[in-house]
Formats: C-alpha cells, sequence, structure tokens
C-alpha cells in the first residue's frame, strides 16, 4: 500500500465506524402478522380519514421464556416440589413479564410521537394509547386504508403494510390497527334447528319439559354434591345484561341468588344492546344463568364487559384484567 493510500484509509476509517453506528439505529423494527390475510385479494376502496381517532394497544412480549416453560411443566408435574405451587400475578411480573425501563421506553416512545397515554397495566404487557390516523400512521409507517369486506355488508379499514416503529425495545403485537373482524354473538336459537324425527322429548323442569337450573347439573354432573361454595367464577363478555333477568332465572329455577359483580372496561357503560333474541344481552345473561346452574353454591359471579362495538384492544385489556385482577381461580368465556 503506497503511502497516499494509506493516509486515504486512515482519514476514512474513522468515518467509516458512526456511519456503521448509524445505519444501525436506522434499521426499524417490522411487526408480523398484522395484515387480514384477504387484503391479498382486495383492493382499497378509500383512505381512513386523518381525523379519525384509533385505540391502539401496543403489547410487549414475556421475558424468560424457557424458564416460564419449565415453571408451566413443574406446576403439573406431580413428582415436582412446584407442583401446584401457582405464582401470583405480581410473581409472574417480576420474573417473566416485560422489564420497567422497557415499559417505561415504550412509553416514552408512543409520547415522543404525538399518542396519548389511555391506560397502562400492572403486569406491563399492554400500553393503551390512542390517536389520530395521521398520527398513528405517521408513528407506525403505515397507511390505513377503508376495503369492501368480503363476506359482510360493511367496509373496514387496515394497514397496506406491516408496521414498523424506531424503539429497540421488542414489540409483540399492536391491536387496533384493524377492524376485519368484529365480536358478535354465536347462540344458536332453537327456531333454525331441525329437530330429527327420533328426538327424545324435553324432560326438563322447564315450560314445556325444557332444560334449566338443576337440570344442567343432573346431565353434566349426575350425583355430585359440589355447589362451587365459596368459590368465584369470572366471564369474559361483549355486552352488558339485565340483573333483573337473572333474578327472574334464579326464581323461576329455584336456585339461590348469587351475588353479581360487575367489570366495566375501556369506558363501556355496562348498557345491554337489548332484549332481543339473539343479541348480546341473551348471551351474556345465558352465561351466566349456566355458571349459577351449574354452581348454585357460587360467592360471587365477577362480570367482565366490553362494548358490543369492541376492537381487538378492549378483547386483549378484559382478558389482561381478568388476569390482572386475579379475583376468580374460574374463568370462561362461554
Amino acid at each position: 500500500m503506497n503511502r497516499t493510500a494509506l493516509r486515504l484509509k486512515t482519514f476514512l476509517f474513522p468515518l467509516v465506524i458512526p456511519l456503521a453506528f448509524s445505519a444501525r439505529a436506522m434499521e426499524k423494527q417490522v411487526l408480523r402478522n398484522h395484515l387480514p390475510a384477504a387484503l391479498a385479494r382486495l383492493q382499497p376502496v378509500d383512505r381512513l380519514p386523518n381525523n379519525n381517532h384509533l385505540e391502539l394497544a401496543i403489547g410487549l412480549p414475556l421475558r424468560n421464556r424457557e424458564g416460564l416453560a419449565t415453571l408451566l411443566k413443574t406446576l403439573y408435574d406431580p413428582t415436582s416440589t412446584n407442583y401446584h405451587r401457582y405464582v401470583t400475578p405480581q410473581q409472574f411480573t417480576e420474573t417473566f413479564g416485560p422489564a420497567e425501563q422497557d415499559y417505561q421506553a415504550a412509553i416514552n416512545f408512543a409520547k415522543a410521537n404525538g399518542l396519548t397515554i389511555k391506560s397502562t397495566t400492572p403486569n406491563r404487557m399492554l400500553l393503551n394509547v390512542g390517536g389520530s390516523v395521521a398520527v398513528v400512521e405517521k408513528t407506525f409507517n403505515v397507511k390505513v386504508r377503508v376495503y369492501q369486506h368480503p363476506t359482510e355488508p360493511r367496509t373496514f379499514y387496515a394497514p397496506d403494510v406491516e408496521p414498523s416503529l424506531d424503539l429497540d425495545v421488542p414489540v409483540l403485537h399492536i391491536s387496533g390497527l384493524d377492524n376485519f373482524v368484529t365480536p358478535h354473538p354465536r347462540n344458536l336459537r332453537a327456531a333454525t334447528l331441525s329437530a330429527p324425527a327420533n328426538a327424545v322429548p324435553h324432560t326438563g323442569s322447564g315450560p314445556s319439559g325444557s332444560y334449566r337450573g338443576n337440570d344442567f347439573r343432573a346431565a353434566y354432573v349426575p350425583g355430585t354434591s359440589l355447589t362451587g361454595a365459596g368459590q368465584a367464577v369470572g366471564l369474559f363478555e361483549l355486552d352488558g345484561y339485565y340483573a333483573s333477568d337473572i333474578t327472574t332465572f334464579e326464581t323461576q329455577a329455584g336456585l339461590p341468588k348469587v351475588p353479581l359483580k360487575n367489570v366495566l372496561v375501556d369506558g363501556f357503560s355496562g348498557t345491554p344492546t337489548s332484549r332481543r333474541p339473539g343479541s348480546g344481552n341473551e348471551e351474556v345473561a345465558l352465561d351466566i344463568e349456566m355458571a349459577i346452574s351449574m354452581a348454585p353454591g357460587l360467592s360471587q359471579v365477577i362480570v367482565y364487559e366490553g362494548s358490543p362495538a369492541a376492537t381487538t384492544t378492549t378483547i386483549d385489556d378484559i382478558f389482561n384484567r381478568m388476569a390482572t385482577d386475579n379475583l376468580a381461580r374460574q374463568i370462561s368465556c362461554s
């Protein structure tokens, strides 16, 4: 190497290092699985207006996944000293939850990009934020477009590409970037079903021999003396209910009046959709009535309620609230 080339290399070397670090810092964290599969065969029909408001939940991944796998294995191994020695939500957070500094970094990132912090969670797994479409698009490097739903008579919105963000802290998922799937009751109506010719007539204790109350216990756990005494059940619901419907059912079925506790999530008022057949109210009431029928000795039924117009953000929030409250050892989404 001649002297001129050596001097040039010596001059350029200090510049290469900062440039390398700068390029690394500019790499965006790209998240996967945020695009509905249907987008592959759809064309956008519009853009979501910039001033529309979106509510999002930023999810952070757990730490020490190998340790968690070991814990779950030993919890259910009768030969292990950890058998059925369950950890509290606080202990779980300390060992496996996102680190405090990572959670704070996510909060700082959201604020710096113009998002409003709506709420935080004690296990640091979810960060609820809100902002205009324009702010969301800039923060996550997407364009939120509107599409015609392929199977439902409505439009939906979704990002045009997978979201990415300038944040060193790993992010697991961002809920609320699309509304391709919306919650709806899945209860079946007897009028829509055709009974087979050899069907056995109803023999229950309800009107016209229909089943209710203790009929369900007799069908599923005949001869049991267990009543759920001293236990609480938590129910996941995306609507409200009429408490008077539960009282009427308990009276007609000869069941004790089990105390109900409502936990309203994400600002939901608790007002049910309606009493019409197939409504969300009917679904919620059925869940409560079935829990009381199967376990009439319950000390409490805790009903976690979110809006029937909920996005995946609220769904995540309800499940996380049930886990962090830790008020019921039995939880159900029917």
